[in-house]
């Protein structure tokens, strides 16, 4: 099994699936079928629904809540930590693509967020 394919969250059609931001922003990205979402924010008091495509992305801010449905058919998506959720990686990867010479293995001994 792949990599991509240990990160992708699967609901079948029909299904709900509901997520609370708690530990910071993601995104969610849909890899396969259709997804619609009610979203509700932290601090909004309205929910908005949503509707999302192959390669669509969302951004979920920390503390919004968001209801998943497969609709019509199962349906695949990943939540991806954005790169604003990690501010001190940003900017030490920042820092090693400006250095001249800076090589992958240098990249990869980079912190976790």
């Amino acid at each position: 099994m792949s990599e991509s394919q240990q990160s992708l969250w699967r609901v079948a059609a029909r299904q709900a699936l509901r997520l609370k931001m708690d530990s910071g922003p993601r995104e969610l990205q849909v890899v396969e079928g259709e997804l619609w979402l009610t979203v509700s924010a932290a601090t909004a008091h309205a929910s908005q629904d949503i509707w999302l495509q192959p390669g669509q992305r969302l951004a979920l801010a920390r503390g919004s809540e968001v209801v998943i449905e497969a609709w019509k058919a199962p349906a695949g998506f990943q939540l991806l930590v954005p790169p604003s959720a990690c501010p001190q990686l940003l900017r030490q990867l920042q820092g090693l693509r400006s250095a001249a010479g800076a090589s992958a293995s240098t990249l990869a001994a980079a912190p976790a967020c």
